[in-house]
């Protein structure tokens, strides 16, 4: 469907050196959003990282948290200069030693999903302020994940740490900082003369 309205690509800067065209999707059902997947995207990974870590100079953080897939290669940037970093797995694993969930709700994924982490990985972060990183922050169902996470496990989410801010543009979230590189529109639900 194209929309008089809604452009068929939108342009975002990454960095001063990196602009990038999102083209529009549907989702499903007639809902319609920018499409921004990083997966697999190094260059885009890298000039984010960069300038995420710049603009998070002034924020206190012991390290980073994620949810896999989208934004491992970004945080894994992020943290490159550290031992380790925390990712939170969208299913659970047999190796896992005293596993914890919490459930997730994500418009680009249908239906819940759970977030799965083992105390053989979240046990060296409890006590922990973390730097919660993410590639859009949309309606917000990815970071409450997190925030529940953090507090079934004991760290603190100090900052949020994303690339791009969409519908909503935010500098908090729930009174937590929120550290974006730009912002995108929600097409959302379109009507046949939209």
């Amino acid at each position: 469907m194209q929309s008089s309205k809604w452009p068929s690509v939108w342009k975002v800067r990454i960095d001063e050196e990196l602009e990038i065209e999102l083209p529009m999707m549907e989702i499903g059902n007639g809902f319609y959003i920018y499409s921004f997947d990083m997966t697999g995207e190094s260059k885009w990974n890298r000039h984010a990282a960069k300038a995420l870590t710049k603009r998070l100079e002034d924020y206190s953080y012991d390290g980073f948290v994620t949810v896999q897939t989208k934004s491992s290669g970004l945080c894994q940037e992020m943290a490159r200069d550290m031992d380790c970093y925390l990712e939170l797995r969208k299913a659970r694993k047999s190796f896992m030693k005293e596993p914890r969930h919490v459930q997730v709700e994500s418009i680009t994924t249908q239906g819940k999903q759970e977030l799965w982490i083992g105390r053989e990985k979240y046990e060296k972060f409890q006590g922990k302020k973390l730097c919660f990183v993410d590639d859009v922050v949309s309606t917000g169902g990815t970071v409450d994940a997190a925030l529940m996470m953090a507090k079934e496990i004991g760290f603190e989410i100090s900052v949020i740490a994303c690339v791009l801010t969409e519908g909503e543009e935010r500098t908090h979230y729930k009174g937590i900082p929120l550290v974006s590189l730009g912002h995108i529109p929600l097409p959302g639900k379109l009507a046949n003369n939209e």
